[in-house]
């Protein structure tokens, strides 16, 4: 199957792109491990790569009032989600990590990941090496949600590039999800990646650039089928 390109201008624009796609690109995957495992089913795209033209302008997805249903996130959630799960590493009792606890991991030569990833943005700025590891070989050991279960990330890492673009030189960030809830999931996950990459740019004295998302396994999960139908205006299965 081939896998869906998208050039979106906005991260509402490329929320509602995926949204509408997925009833013609996507194939149905029972689920055998991992969220509602035996009790759902995933729409799911063979593969997306996604270009965010200005991720910063309409992170959050429009729903038409006479839809009656919510939007599936909020600036203060996304504001929220970026103070306190990708900035905030420190762990709650039951959590075994969080994506901020690897972003900012401690290096054997000081700082963190995170900290090592500005410095040589600062240095070095056309560098390929601007890497956060999110995930790591051990989680498939370690990492157990509340509910006993295999909860690896699902976020394995972010890639920052420097691209020269005319006169000046613009912050990129490219992201590769493992599983992806399309609905609830990408435009807090984006959103908030987008402060994160905002932040590196000021820090780094770089401009604020586009936004690079892929995944092998973005989907919507079979309850989500009807509510997606609604927004699109795609008509419901027989």
């Amino acid at each position: 199957m081939n896998p869906f390109f998208l050039h979106a201008k906005t991260i509402a624009d490329a929320w509602f792109q995926l949204i509408y796609n997925i009833f013609d690109h996507a194939y149905t995957q029972e689920i055998q491990k991992g969220s509602f495992e035996k009790e759902q089913y995933r729409l799911q795209y063979p593969g997306i790569a996604v270009f965010i033209e200005h991720p910063a302008d309409d992170m959050i997805p429009v729903i038409p009032p006479a839809l009656g249903i919510p939007s599936p996130t909020t600036m203060e959630y996304i504001e929220d989600y970026f103070a306190n799960y990708l900035m905030d590493p420190s762990l709650a009792e039951n959590e075994t990590y969080k994506y901020a606890s690897r972003i900012h991991h401690p290096m054997p030569q000081g700082g963190t990941q995170l900290d090592r990833v500005i410095r040589m943005l600062v240095r070095t700025p056309l560098t390929n090496q601007a890497i956060v590891e999110i995930g790591s070989p051990e989680d498939n050991d370690i990492c157990i949600g509340n509910d006993g279960k295999l909860d690896p990330p699902c976020l394995r890492l972010l890639d920052f590039k420097a691209v020269p673009m005319g006169a000046d030189t613009y912050l990129t960030v490219s992201c590769y999800f493992r599983s992806w809830d399309l609905w609830a999931g990408f435009p807090t996950n984006l959103g908030g990646l987008q402060l994160l990459k905002k932040y590196v740019a000021d820090e780094a004295g770089l401009k604020d650039g586009p936004l690079y998302a892929y995944s092998a396994g973005a989907h919507i999960y079979g309850y989500q089928e009807d509510i997606a139908r609604i927004r699109t205006l795609r008509p419901k299965k027989d």
